[in-house]
């Protein structure tokens, strides 16, 4: 009777110790249960990344684009989309892009015939000269012809105008070697925007393509030609299809680029020479004209800004899709 009652005094201790001990051990939860809700846990995490040794050091260049970047475009969208009543009323509104294709129609079909003229031109001569240089299958010439792309890419401004001008200009010494002026062509047309855009525009686009045509598997050439393929059929059923996506990429954003050339359509074709949207913005806002001028130059420029995102949007999803075959 002893010994029962032993055990099972002992067998209640152990009973309630395990209890205790399960309370002790689930007491954290249900004291955390009103704790921070999901929201004050991400504030929180954002504080500590905002403190971080990476967003000190980033803070700078997060400055810098806030300054220069972030602030003149929405001070840009304020200005085009306030439309002024009188010299103390205005209000919000489209007013300031109604009158765009009236008083800026000549620049706009200007600017769309030079971009899309020298952007065809430079997408067929850059993509022909990227697949060749990817025939040779030589790492080392594609890493020198994509170091020189890059730097030629981005060579434009007053000293490829000045370049061009010396050349072939009305006394360039081409124009004048090769007899130019017999033939009807000038510089200082739509024509020689075209001519001149091709120093920038050819090396972008074979900066863009030539990733893809080496990319091209052997494999596939050669499953194509066991299997009785030719060459044009190779290219027809596998290497068009797959080079499409870059191939459009490269010319959308070659069109975008040459559409936002300023600086060198400017000193080629000076004021007012050559209507283009670039040139009918920087006009309009050093006029002199008052607030209508610049409420219509920011608007050109917010036009301008919707094209540029469009472009770099379509050339991104291109350029994934070429991707997702190369990879």
């Amino acid at each position: 009777m002893t010994q029962q009652s032993t055990a099972a005094l002992t067998g209640q201790v152990s009973t309630a110790g395990t209890s205790a001990a399960g309370g002790a051990a689930a007491a954290p939860p249900s004291t955390r249960a009103p704790g921070r809700a999901p929201g004050g846990r991400r504030l929180a995490s954002l504080g500590r990344a905002l403190l971080s040794p990476a967003a000190t050091a980033l803070a700078p260049l997060g400055l810098i684009l806030a300054a220069f970047f972030i602030l003149p475009l929405v001070s840009m969208a304020i200005l085009a989309f306030t439309v002024e009543t009188s010299r103390t009323e205005s209000h919000l509104g489209f007013g300031n892009f109604a009158g765009l294709s009236s008083s800026h129609g000549r620049a706009l079909m200007n600017s769309v015939l030079v971009s899309g003229v020298g952007s065809l031109i430079a997408a067929i001569v850059g993509a022909l000269t990227a697949l060749c240089i990817a025939q040779i299958r030589s790492k080392r010439l594609d890493s020198i012809t994509a170091v020189f792309s890059s730097v030629l890419a981005n060579d434009g401004g007053a000293p490829l105008a000045f370049s061009f001008i010396v050349t072939l200009g009305n006394t360039g010494i081409v124009f004048t070697a090769l007899g130019l002026d017999r033939l009807g062509f000038s510089l200082y047309t739509w024509q020689g925007l075209v001519a001149m855009y091709q120093a920038f525009l050819i090396p972008t686009m074979i900066m863009v393509t030539l990733p893809t045509f080496a990319g091209l598997r052997r494999e596939w050439s050669e499953a194509n030609t066991s299997l009785g393929g030719t060459g044009w059929t190779f290219w027809r059923r596998v290497g068009f299809p797959v080079a499409w996506p870059s191939l459009l990429g490269g010319w959308v954003l070659l069109f975008g680029s040459a559409y936002a050339t300023h600086a060198s359509a400017a000193v080629l074709m000076g004021a007012g020479g050559f209507q283009l949207i670039p040139l009918n913005i920087a006009a309009q806002l050093s006029s002199g004209t008052g607030r209508g001028g610049e409420a219509s130059a920011m608007a050109l420029g917010v036009s301008m800004i919707v094209i540029a995102i469009a472009t770099l949007v379509l050339f991104s999803r291109l350029q994934r899709r070429s991707a997702k075959w190369l990879s």
